[in-house]
């Protein structure tokens, strides 16, 4: 059974297809380069030293992690081929139009530009060609799977859900449909569903790095970062030369708060695909905990630079500008990266904090209600607004019931067990003339507070003592990474 991996997260299976030039006579291996997405343009053994360790198939798609002279290694592929094996997406594009061209009725054609589309963000024809291939064949596992992602880029996980299903129940030993399926109920954040789907495609293929790395995902998702660790070790030590494993390990870390550590596999993650956006971005995002801030907004830079449609690396460096106090620059990162994500309360939630920062309470006002009722329990927007409610300086924008309400809310969820939620219920209880309350619970946060915070905890403690709440324009930052 030919089962062609198109990246990560995809696979079709398809009949082998040679063709070493691109349409236009220009040779492939001439425009390649390092994290390049690629199309194989025909089966090939891949090899080591003369030994065949792998395959490749013809129309798949995968990421170029290294080349050396006229070869290339390919994500998840061991081994290396020629480079006049592979071409970009644009030029394999023009190839498979002509094949469509040529031949009205050609499903694999269709199936393999469909996921060029995919690749290229057009998800439009990306949907249609893979429905024109359904069309013709309607038996073809691989192509309700691909569809499947399609739906999946478009955030219609529902029907991701089904097209992979059906897939499944076409082939049930088909170990991509399982892991895409995985990854669906991953994005849906139903990690136990996730687990299940990543434990049966490895029951089926025990060799594929992302099976691996992504089941590392689930699980710290789950609350088990060793699981996690075990994962992302095993995806290692099938491929090295995917960074996304290495970031795994790091955000384990950093969840810990072991920042030194974290570091580390953020730098090797960078070393291993120097243009990895998420590689990048998730190393400047250990950097702004260490409080480089220079160098945090160095790597964010280079992120957007390498993945301009990423919403993370702006809200993130949004963030560094902002603890900068440079809020005009943190305002316009912030919005771009709400262009490309609208309704990440976190990233609406940290403008309205710039908006509060800048004395433009009615805006904050306006962007804290919004994070909030897009998410009505993200602990970061209940304990913005509730902040905000508590100790804007302008009376118009004070509620000392909601804001108190907010608080508790963020202080319960979080088991109250962190000091910055307990420190914002100690304002909302002051603003409510509840001071009493509101020594209690700066005691507290004050108890739980990191060193560098404690002395803004004994401020406001001495504060609530005299029986004055707090009046501030300086708000609370969510974090993401």
């Amino acid at each position: 059974m030919r089962n062609a991996c198109l990246g990560p997260l995809l696979a079709v299976y398809l009949l082998p297809t040679l063709l070493l030039l691109s349409p236009t006579g220009v040779n492939p291996c001439d425009a390649q380069q390092v994290g390049d997405r690629v199309v194989v343009t025909a089966n090939f053994k891949t090899k080591i030293y003369n030994q065949e360790v792998d395959e490749v198939y013809g129309g798949s798609i995968h990421t170029v992690t290294s080349i050396n002279n006229k070869w290339c290694a390919l994500s998840d592929v061991k081994g290396w081929l020629p480079l006049q094996y592979v071409m970009n997406l644009e030029m394999a594009k023009d190839h498979y139009d002509k094949r469509i061209d040529d031949h009205e009725n050609d499903a694999e054609a269709y199936e393999v530009r469909g996921m060029i589309y995919l690749e290229l963000e057009d998800l439009v024809r990306a949907f249609n060609d893979l429905n024109q291939a359904l069309r013709i064949n309607q038996k073809h596992a691989a192509t309700w799977n691909n569809r499947g992602m399609v739906l999946k880029a478009q955030r219609k996980y529902q029907l991701a859900l089904k097209d992979m299903q059906y897939a499944i129940k076409l082939n049930p030993n088909y170990a991509h449909a399982h892991f895409n399926l995985g990854t669906v109920f991953l994005a849906l954040n139903d990690y136990q569903n996730a687990i299940a789907s990543f434990d049966k495609a490895i029951s089926l293929n025990d060799s594929n790095s992302w099976y691996f790395l992504s089941r590392g995902s689930a699980r710290h998702g789950a609350g088990d970062p060793a699981g996690a660790l075990s994962d992302y070790d095993r995806s290692i030590r099938l491929n090295n030369r995917v960074a996304d494993a290495y970031v795994g390990k790091s955000n384990v870390y950093l969840g810990r708060d072991e920042l030194k550590v974290a570091l580390q596999w953020a730098d090797r993650a960078v070393n291993v695909q120097a243009r990895n956006a998420m590689a990048l971005n998730t190393r400047g995002w250990v950097k702004y905990k260490l409080g480089d801030l220079a160098e945090a907004i160095v790597d964010f830079n280079k992120a957007i630079r390498y993945a301009p449609k990423l919403p993370l690396p702006y809200n993130n460096r949004g963030v560094c500008f902002a603890a900068q106090k440079q809020y005009e620059l943190a305002i316009k990162d912030y919005t771009r990266s709400l262009e490309l994500a609208p309704n990440s309360p976190i990233t609406i939630t940290n403008l309205g904090a710039a908006w509060m920062n800048k004395g433009e309470f009615g805006k904050a006002k306006k962007e804290y209600e919004k994070a909030l009722k897009i998410a009505p329990d993200l602990i970061e927007a209940l304990n913005g607004i509730a902040w905000f409610l508590s100790t804007c300086p302008e009376e118009e924008y004070r509620d000392a019931e909601a804001g108190l309400r907010h608080a508790k809310k963020a202080c319960e969820t979080t088991e109250w067990k962190v000091w910055t939620y307990i420190d914002t219920l100690a304002a909302a209880a002051a603003n409510q003339g509840e001071f009493d309350d509101a020594v209690k619970w700066q005691s507290k946060a004050l108890e739980l507070a990191p060193a560098d915070e404690k002395n803004g905890c004994q401020e406001r403690l001495a504060l609530y003592k005299s029986n004055k709440p707090v009046r501030t324009n300086v708000a609370k930052t969510a974090d993401l990474n």
